[in-house]
C-alpha cells in the first residue's frame, strides 16, 4: 500500500488506524497527502518539534474546518451573530500567553483537587442508577455525560444543559474536523451561532453578577497590563470549553474501559492493586489517544524528517502514530499498564499549547477506574460488538462500549 493514499476518513482508518501509522513511522515519516491537502508527520520527535516550535509551525489552522464551509453555512454563521476569534488554541505566543495565563485559572491544582469529591459522587450515583441489570453501554451510562457535568461545575453552567451542549459539541467537531455535506453544514452552523449567543449571555451574566466559578474569574481577571479580556475573547474561550473541552475526556474514558477489558489481565491487576491506575491511564492515553491528529501550518519553508515543507503548508501531526514510535516506546503495540515511560505520550500535546485540562482529565479517569474496579471487578466486554467512531480527524473515541458483569450487591 502506498502511504500517499492515506485517507483518515476511510472505514479502515477510522476502525483501526494503527497498522497504517506503523507503516508511516517505518517507511515515510513525513509525506504529502494529496487527497487531504496536508503534509503528514508521524515520528515522535518530529511531531514533538512541530507542536513545540511555534516560530516555524503556527497553530492558526488548528480549529479551521477541514472542508471550507459552503456559502450558505457561512451566511448562517454571520446572520446568527457568530463572532469567534483566535484566542487560545489557534493563536501563537506571545498573544497566546496572555489568554492562557487567565484560562489556567480553571485548572489550577487547587480547583482540580477540589473536584474529586464531586466527580466520585457522580460516578457512584450513575453506577447506582444506571448499572443495575448486568449489562450496559458504558458510554451512554457514564462516560458521555460525566465529563460535561464536571466542566459545567467548573464554569458554573446549569446541569440540565448537558443534552444540548453534548449534541452541539458533536456537531461542531464534525463541522471542523469532518466532511459534512452542505445541508449538514447549514444546520450545524445555525446551531453553532445559537450556542455562541449562549456563551455571550453567560459571559455577560457573570460580568454583571460574579459567582464562585471559572467564568467569573475569566471575565474579571486582569492581564499583565491591567486589562480584562474582551467580551469576545471570553465568549470564545467558553465556546471552546463547552463544545470540546469534555469530548476528549469522554473519549479517554471509553478507550480506557475498552482496552483494559480487552486486555483482561490489566483489569485484574487494577482490581487487585488500585495504585496501578494512574500508570494505566497514561498507557491508555499512549496506546489509544483521544486526540489522534492535530494540525499546524508552516510559517516559512521547513526541513523535517528528510522532506522540505513549503511556507503556508498545512501539517497533520499524527499523534497516534507518534505514541507508538518504536524508537521511544519499546514494543509499542503491546498494551502494558506498567510501562515506565508511558507518560511521555503526546496525547495532551507538547510545548506552549499543552492541554490545560490534562490534570482534570487524569483525575476523572483515575476516579472512574477506582470506582469501577472496586464495585464491578467482574466487568467484561460484551461479545460480538463492533466499535464505531465518528468520521473526523482530530478527536477519536468509541461511540459505544457494551459491557457485562456478574450480579453483586449494590454498595450502600
Amino acid at each position: 500500500m502506498s502511504v500517499l493514499a492515506f485517507d483518515p476518513f476511510s472505514a479502515q482508518s477510522l476502525a483501526d488506524p494503527y497498522p497504517e501509522f506503523a507503516q508511516f513511522v517505518a517507511a515515510q515519516p513525513v509525506f504529502w497527502c494529496e487527497p487531504l491537502g496536508y503534509w503528514v508527520v508521524s515520528r515522535y520527535h518530529d511531531c514533538r518539534r512541530v507542536l513545540r516550535d511555534y516560530e516555524a509551525f503556527s497553530a492558526s489552522n488548528s480549529l479551521a474546518p477541514v472542508v471550507p464551509p459552503c456559502p450558505e453555512a457561512a451566511q448562517a454563521l454571520a446572520e446568527g451573530g457568530f463572532r469567534s476569534i483566535p484566542t487560545l488554541t489557534n493563536v501563537d505566543p506571545p498573544a497566546h500567553n496572555r489568554t492562557r495565563r487567565i484560562a489556567y485559572l480553571a485548572f489550577t491544582p487547587r480547583r482540580v483537587a477540589a473536584l474529586e469529591g464531586f466527580i466520585r459522587d457522580l460516578v457512584r450515583r450513575f453506577m447506582a442508577e444506571r448499572m443495575t441489570d448486568g449489562h450496559v453501554d458504558i458510554v451512554s451510562a457514564l462516560t458521555w455525560e460525566l465529563p460535561a457535568l464536571v466542566i459545567f461545575k467548573v464554569l458554573g453552567v446549569p446541569a440540565q444543559d448537558v443534552e444540548s451542549v453534548k449534541a452541539g459539541a458533536a456537531n461542531r467537531l464534525l463541522f471542523m474536523f469532518g466532511r459534512a455535506q452542505p445541508d449538514e453544514q447549514v444546520q450545524i452552523a445555525t446551531g453553532m451561532a445559537r450556542f455562541w449567543r449562549y456563551c455571550e449571555e453567560l459571559a455577560e451574566d457573570r460580568r454583571a453578577a460574579p459567582r464562585d466559578d471559572f467564568t467569573s474569574d475569566l471575565v474579571h481577571t486582569l492581564d499583565r497590563d491591567g486589562q480584562p479580556l474582551r467580551q469576545q475573547e471570553v465568549a470564545t474561550i467558553l465556546f471552546g470549553l463547552l463544545l470540546a473541552g469534555h469530548e476528549t475526556t469522554t473519549n479517554l474514558l471509553g478507550h480506557a474501559v475498552r482496552r483494559l477489558l480487552e486486555y483482561r489481565d490489566s483489569w485484574t491487576q487494577l482490581c487487585a492493586d488500585p495504585s496501578l491506575i494512574p500508570g494505566a491511564v497514561e498507557e491508555v492515553l499512549r496506546y489509544d489517544s483521544s486526540v489522534i491528529h492535530w494540525r499546524r501550518r508552516t510559517r516559512h519553508p521547513v526541513e523535517l524528517g528528510g522532506a522540505v515543507l513549503p511556507a503556508d503548508a498545512n501539517v497533520l501531526v499524527a499523534i497516534g502514530a507518534a505514541n507508538r514510535d518504536p524508537t521511544v516506546f519499546a514494543d509499542p503495540d503491546r498494551f502494558d499498564i506498567r510501562r515506565a515511560n508511558a507518560a511521555e505520550h503526546l496525547s495532551f500535546g507538547f510545548g506552549p499549547h499543552y492541554c490545560l485540562g490534562a490534570p482534570l482529565a487524569r483525575l476523572e479517569a483515575r476516579v472512574v477506574l477506582e470506582e469501577l474496579t472496586a464495585a464491578r471487578p467482574s466487568l467484561r466486554l460484551s461479545p460480538g460488538q463492533r466499535f464505531e467512531f465518528t468520521p473526523i480527524i482530530g478527536f477519536r473515541g468509541p461511540r459505544s462500549v457494551q459491557v457485562e458483569w456478574d450480579h453483586c450487591p449494590q454498595r450502600q
